[in-house]
């Protein structure tokens, strides 16, 4: 009892001493967060390479039973899926930057042209229906574009003046990130080729300073959360994938303008739930919308419709219910998650609500269960 009486003691000392000195405390957890940031991306990126370096692995001489098979097999296929996702990260911005200066410059050459052709669109349509005071107001939009250019040259040019005024926090950055990539990069292959090794060690360390219960809860948990978001990551790329691919497909069919680009842009925000579908047809209408407001139109009733599709028919079988989250709390995560971390807060916030929620429907039936039996 007085163990007891001593730990909870301490306890709260502890509790009221983090809460005087709270602003040291956070800068402290700021710090070490900071300081730990390259094992977190290395976690991070460790975690992505292992669903397809498996994937690999189930390929890679799966009937072989030679010594040089099983002593290449984890190196090949390591390297192998570093390959291949930094082939296809190099793809995409190959693919889309080109792209992507050339629509920037007719959008800056062809705005005022693609204003007027929309205003004189709109006004013949509001004619035509008999609106003529929708289409006396349209008419007498009138935009300077010589003072808005003006305006947009003198914040740019601020924006660069500081830029090079900051140069050396600019280069002191740059550094910062390209030796946290590196160091994340290094720890993610060593985990890889270590993490039989590791979960040995995890697994050992929890039997010593776990009570019994507490480690099959981890465990638990634990277990739950892999397979939510293993589900989740190759779910949404292959989902992603397929809807970009449908997307530049019909495009091309319909002769929409920037067919290419805007389906890889539709496909990338695909990864974000929710939100992503919006993000897509936002940027693509936009850019369509600079040529020809009809075919802006005619995209965006296009993306309705496949998003229709890939809503009922594609995720539910690509995705399926592994996720297991309501609609409701979906848009709850995404929110929160986006105000916390912006968009890899939207890109954990699904799996990790959904593991909570699984967590949580878990222990409500077995609980319920042990109730009933009980009567």
């Amino acid at each position: 009892m007085n163990k007891n009486w001593i730990k909870i003691a301490v306890l709260a000392i502890a509790s009221c001493l983090c809460v005087k000195y709270s602003d040291i405390v956070f800068s402290l957890i700021v710090l070490l967060f900071d300081t730990l940031k390259p094992l977190w991306f290395g976690f991070a990126i460790a975690y992505v390479l292992d669903i397809l370096m498996k994937k690999l692995e189930r390929i890679y001489f799966p009937h072989r039973k030679d010594a040089w098979v099983g002593r290449t097999r984890r190196p090949v296929c390591v390297f192998a899926s570093i390959f291949i996702v930094l082939f296809v990260a190099v793809f995409l911005i190959l693919l889309v930057v080109p792209a992507l200066g050339d629509s920037i410059y007719v959008l800056t050459k062809d705005i005022p042209k693609a204003f007027v052709r929309f205003q004189k669109w709109l006004s013949a349509l509001a004619a035509q229906a008999g609106f003529s005071q929708i289409q006396e107001f349209v008419n007498s939009l009138k935009i300077d574009w010589n003072d808005l250019y003006n305006k947009l040259s003198g914040i740019l040019s601020r924006g660069i003046g500081s830029i090079f005024t900051s140069a050396f926090s600019v280069a002191n950055l740059i550094a910062s990130f390209t030796i946290t990539g590196v160091v994340a990069v290094i720890f993610a292959i060593y985990m890889l080729f270590q993490k039989e090794n590791l979960k040995r060690q995890i697994k050992k360390a929890a039997g010593v300073y776990l009570p019994q219960k507490w480690r099959g809860v981890a465990e638990e948990f634990l277990h739950l959360a892999h397979d939510t978001f293993t589900s989740f990551i190759s779910g949404q790329v292959l989902e992603a994938f397929i809807l970009g691919t449908l997307c530049g497909v019909g495009m091309f069919i319909l002769r929409l303008p920037y067919a290419l680009m805007i389906g890889v842009i539709v496909g990338v925000s695909a990864l974000i739930p929710v939100m992503g579908a919006y993000i897509g047809a936002i940027l693509g209408a936009f850019m369509i919308l600079t040529i020809s407001p009809l075919k802006a139109l005619v995209f965006l009733v296009f993306l309705v419709i496949l998003q229709q599709v890939e809503g009922n028919v594609i995720y539910p079988r690509v995705v399926g219910g592994s996720i297991g989250l309501p609609g409701i709390w979906v848009l709850a995560a995404v929110t929160v998650g986006g105000g916390l971390m912006g968009v890899p807060g939207m890109l954990i916030g699904v799996p990790l609500s959904a593991t909570l929620y699984k967590w949580i429907r878990l222990d409500v039936n077995k609980r319920s269960r042990e109730k009933i039996s009980r009567k």
